[in-house]
C-alpha cells in the first residue's frame, strides 16, 4: 500500500500533468462525459479503452470513434474490451445495451478509422507498466479491463499515477433491482472492483453518494434545447433527449459527467479516506463497504457541490 500514500501527497498540480485514459462503457453519460473532457483545454486524452457494460464493446467503440473524429481526435487509439465481466454472468438490462449500441448512428458517419487490433486489457497491462510515461485513468463503467489486465499482469500499476472511478454506492441506496445496496457498475463485475482495490493503487471513486447530488432535469434539458448551437453542445443535447424519459421522471443524475470533472475540479466532490471493500453475496452484490481497522486503500466521494456542477456543464455552451 506504500505506492497509494506517496501518491497521495503529490500536489493535485502534478496529478494534472498526466494524459488520461478514458475507460468506458460508451452509454450516454459517458459520451457526455467523453465530450466534456475534449473541450478541457488541461486535458489530454492518450486513449480510450471500451468495457463491457452499457454498450457491447465492439459497437460501443464505434460511437467512440465517431465522438473522437468529430472533435478532431483522430490519432486517440481505441481498444475493444471482452463483452464478459471477469466472473459471473452479470449484465445491464438487454434494452439499455441495445439503445446504447445505436448512439449517435443518425448523428454521424461511420468512423473512418478501425479500433486497435491489441484488446484493451492487454493494452492497460502493458501500458500502467511504464513508471517512465505516468498516466491517469477514469473509469465510466464497470472495472473488467482493468480486472484483467491484472489477471495478465499482476504487477500492473507502477505508471498509473491516479484511478477515478464512477462507480459503488456506500451510505445510499443502489439502483440494482436485483442487489437494492449495490450500483450497477460494480454489481456487474464485482470480482474486477474488488482486485482493484487490493492494489497499491491511488485510487478515488466517485460512488452513488456523491452523483445523487447532481441530478440532471427537465431545467439542463430545456437549457440545453434553447442554448445549444455549436457541434459538441448539440451532441450533448441528442444524448440528453435519448434519456428524456429518464430525466423527466427524475431518475436522471450526471454519474460519469462528475466524474470526469473531479479530473480538472477535485473539490466538486467531498472526500474521505477509507478502507473499502465490495461485497459478492447475491443480495448484496457490488456494494461497497467500510472495513473498519484495516488500511486505507481509496479515496470516494461522500457528497458533491451542485452549483458547481452546474456552471461547469453549462460552460460546455461556447
Amino acid at each position: 500500500m506504500r505506492f497509494l500514500f506517496l501518491l497521495s501527497l503529490l500536489p493535485v498540480a502534478v496529478l494534472a500533468q498526466a494524459p488520461v485514459i478514458v475507460d468506458t462503457d460508451a452509454g450516454a453519460d459517458d459520451l457526455i462525459a467523453l465530450l466534456w473532457l475534449m473541450r478541457q483545454p488541461g486535458i489530454r486524452i492518450e486513449a480510450v479503452t471500451v468495457a463491457q457494460g452499457l454498450a457491447h464493446p465492439a459497437e460501443g467503440a464505434l460511437s467512440v470513434l465517431r465522438v473522437l473524429e468529430a472533435g478532431g481526435l483522430t490519432g486517440v487509439p481505441v481498444y475493444v474490451g471482452a463483452d464478459r465481466p471477469v466472473q459471473g454472468t452479470g449484465a445491464f438490462p438487454a434494452e439499455w445495451r441495445t439503445a446504447s449500441d445505436k448512439l449517435l448512428r443518425d448523428e454521424f458517419p461511420a468512423p473512418k478509422r478501425k479500433p486497435e487490433v491489441k484488446g484493451a486489457a492487454e493494452f492497460l497491462a502493458e501500458r500502467l507498466m511504464d513508471m517512465r510515461r505516468p498516466v491517469r485513468v477514469l473509469a465510466l463503467g464497470p472495472l473488467t479491463n482493468l480486472g484483467q489486465a491484472i489477471a495478465l499482469e499482476p504487477r500492473t500499476g507502477p505508471g498509473l499515477r491516479e484511478l477515478v472511478w464512477m462507480g459503488g454506492a456506500l451510505e445510499v441506496a443502489g439502483n440494482v433491482p436485483a442487489a437494492p445496496t449495490a450500483e450497477w457498475n460494480a454489481w456487474v463485475d464485482p470480482e474486477a472492483a474488488e482486485r482493484v482495490l487490493r492494489g497499491e493503487w491511488r485510487v478515488r471513486i466517485v460512488p452513488l453518494d456523491a452523483t445523487n447530488r447532481v441530478p440532471i432535469g427537465p431545467a439542463m434539458l430545456q437549457f440545453f434545447e434553447e442554448q445549444a448551437r455549436e457541434w459538441a453542445s448539440t451532441v450533448v443535447l441528442r444524448l440528453l433527449r435519448s434519456e428524456a424519459e429518464a430525466i423527466r421522471g427524475g431518475r436522471y443524475f450526471a454519474w460519469d459527467v462528475l466524474a470526469a470533472m473531479t479530473l480538472t475540479e477535485p473539490t466538486i466532490t467531498t472526500q474521505r479516506m477509507m478502507a473499502l471493500a465490495v461485497r459478492k453475496r447475491p443480495r448484496e452484490r457490488g456494494r461497497l463497504v467500510r472495513v473498519e481497522g484495516a488500511r486505507p486503500n481509496a479515496m470516494i466521494g461522500v457528497s458533491a457541490d451542485p452549483a458547481l456542477f452546474e456552471r461547469l456543464f453549462k460552460g460546455m455552451l461556447p
